[in-house]
């Protein structure tokens, strides 16, 4: 019984010896079942343990190519015949090797998934950039779920770019740029849904076309202003101003509809004068626009039924340049 035990111990540390001295063989190469990578192309350094003597041979067999990387979250499968061929058209002796491999060999590409806050965060921190205004909230976030972004599992670069000024059905596009490492991998145009707050001044009144603005028809109130919007957030930046049309109560008031009152207004007599270096004339004539100081309208001078484009001097003069 004894002699028995002594027997089976022996031959227990001699399979020991035997697994460290091939996991140790420095003629070998080990590849998992399945090994992963981070890249667009695969090496068998990038899945193999290589275990060779000489220093020069165990970098040219690390750099050995082997095939192109599947996606990020999907793998390719490699039989060992294949990766043995691999290294022989490129320089290295198979037969000269230890393969410790499976037979088919599944390399998984590693990968990550940019998540939904993430897209959010990055179009919400683009559009405060834009906005760029104190005491201002802004909302913003994907108008629908989006499709996952796996991307390779690295350094993630997110760059967001505006498409235009104005919301189309309501939602701003932006592109969104994935970059991992320094490399564009992925663009996205994502609609967003956008809130952008703030204390304006709005119509406390209808107030008609034509009619000068005064500050009883005007106050202020938070409202959503979008991106882009030319609003005004000081009353006397508007008063003493013209509505070019109807302005309903409630409505934020834009630069595109009011204007200067005119000095000059359709249908008034007035003076055209003309110089030149040696030459002045004048001649009555009529306004065929409403027209502020400095602004060019259409007049016609009475006498010669001619029209002409002049520009506004005072309330009874225009002048032409000949």
């Amino acid at each position: 019984m004894f002699r028995r035990f002594i027997l089976l111990s022996i031959i227990f540390c001699s399979l020991i010896l035997l697994v460290e001295a091939n996991a140790d063989d420095p003629n070998s190469i080990t590849i998992p079942e399945n090994p992963s990578v981070n890249g667009k192309e695969v090496y068998l350094g990038d899945i193999a343990s290589i275990s060779v003597s000489n220093e020069a041979e165990s970098k040219l067999l690390g750099k050995v190519h082997l095939c192109q990387a599947a996606k990020p979250g999907f793998s390719v499968t490699l039989n060992i015949g294949y990766v043995k061929s691999r290294a022989k058209q490129q320089g290295v002796s198979p037969e000269s090797l230890i393969w410790n491999t499976p037979d088919n060999i599944v390399i998984q590409t590693s990968s990550r998934i940019v998540s939904f806050e993430e897209v959010q965060t990055a179009g919400e921190n683009f559009i405060k950039d834009i906005v760029g205004k104190a005491n201002t909230t802004v909302n913003a976030r994907p108008a629908y779920e989006i499709r996952p972004i796996v991307l390779p599992d690295s350094d993630i670069d997110i760059r967001v770019e505006s498409l235009s000024k104005y919301p189309v059905n309501g939602n701003f596009s932006l592109s969104f740029t994935f970059s991992v490492d320094g490399r564009e991998c992925e663009k996205r145009l994502i609609p967003f849904k956008v809130e952008v707050i703030k204390d304006v001044v709005i119509a406390s009144k209808q107030i008609e076309s034509n009619k000068v603005i005064t500050e009883d028809d005007l106050t202020i109130a938070s409202q959503d202003i979008g991106l882009f919007s030319e609003v005004f957030y000081e009353k006397d930046e508007i008063i003493g101003k013209c509505a070019k049309r109807a302005i309903s109560k409630g409505s934020s008031i834009t630069s595109d509809i009011i204007e200067q009152v005119p000095i000059i207004k359709q249908g008034d007599l007035i003076t055209i004068f003309a110089e030149s270096a040696s030459l002045k004339i004048t001649a009555q004539g009529k306004a065929m626009e409403n027209g502020i100081k400095g602004q060019v309208i259409r007049v016609i001078n009475i006498s010669s039924l001619k029209e002409l484009q002049a520009q506004v001097i005072d309330v009874n003069t225009v002048k032409i340049t000949l």
